[in-house]
């Protein structure tokens, strides 16, 4: 099976605390069952990612467990001055601007939900990554002019141009620096490209 993407978000008490996935039913109607997880190459290598862009490092995870129904991690940022990426990264962290993640795993054993979607009954994680992306695509602007636009490029997903619009549903083409990514997610959700 390809690898998928799943979302997890910060914790109310420590913004660098997040709970990386759980066991409720995605906006796809997945299921990843905590109990499933097969942890072992992930510890070996625990680096944290922006948007799954294997070249955007920011840090690592710590203390990465299940606890109960929940995959839970510390993200321990890089120093600060590191980077420019990692300074900004750290600055959206700690005002809680930029507040989710996403597991980027492989399915070792799956099952149709009836409802739809997948049970994931066990899977191997092999990344975590920080992401944000923006329901208005002026947010890319305001990004630009605050972060610079080689940041701003890593962390949001912009619309590029509006190719038509179908049963009163916009469908737009999309620009992304980590095409690969991207394509892989639209895999997940059964879409080829």
């Amino acid at each position: 099976m390809e690898n998928v993407f799943k979302s997890g978000h910060q914790s109310d008490d420590n913004p660098l605390e997040f709970v990386l996935s759980d066991e409720s039913v995605d906006r796809m109607g997945d299921v990843i069952r905590a109990g499933g997880w097969d942890l072992k190459q992930f510890k070996s290598n625990p680096i944290a990612l922006l948007g799954h862009d294997h070249s955007s490092i920011i840090g690592v995870w710590e203390n990465v467990r299940v606890e109960g129904k929940r995959l839970l991690g510390s993200l321990k940022l890089a120093k600060e001055g590191t980077s420019d990426l990692v300074d900004t990264v750290r600055s959206l962290i700690d005002q809680r601007i930029l507040k989710s993640v996403s597991v980027g795993f492989q399915p070792i054993e799956a099952e149709p939900r009836k409802a739809g979607g997948w049970d994931f009954i066990k899977s191997a994680l092999h990344e975590v990554s920080v992401v944000a992306v923006p329901a208005n695509p002026n947010a890319l602007a305001v990004a630009k002019a605050a972060y610079g636009e080689d940041i701003a490029r890593k962390l949001f997903v912009k619309p590029d141009t509006t190719v038509g619009t179908f049963d009163g549903q916009t469908t737009s083409n999309l620009e992304t620096p980590n095409l690969a990514a991207a394509r892989t997610r639209l895999r997940a959700l059964g879409i080829d490209c």
